[in-house]
């Protein structure tokens, strides 16, 4: 994401993906007042993860809801802050399988 206080598309799923693993990590703190992440779609802001502290190098596992996504969509991220953070850095990873589908790869 590139703008604060809107969610932007951040990782795209096919039609019937089923998050099984992931996390996002912090590997350069955020140094605004308070800087967070959600990550969700656009049934629920946040079904993998739920305003995690930015401001702290470290590893946060999605949340897995075993959710199918019936329709091919993106994951978004929402980002918030108060205070104008100048440096911050994380990496969001995502594994998922496709329900029906035998051999698949993205990338």
């Amino acid at each position: 994401p590139t703008a604060y206080g809107t969610a932007e598309n951040a990782f795209s799923l096919p039609q019937n993906a089923i998050v099984i693993g992931g996390d996002l990590t912090v590997v350069t703190a955020w140094n605004g007042t308070t800087n967070t992440l959600s990550l969700g779609d656009l049934g629920s802001a946040t079904r993998y993860l739920n305003a995690v502290d930015l401001k702290t190098v470290a590893r946060t596992a999605l949340t897995i809801t075993g959710y199918k996504h019936t329709v091919a969509e993106f994951l978004r991220a929402l980002l918030a802050q108060t205070g104008t953070a100048t440096a911050g850095v994380a990496r969001l990873r995502v594994s998922y399988v496709v329900q029906g589908r035998i051999l698949s790869n993205q990338g």
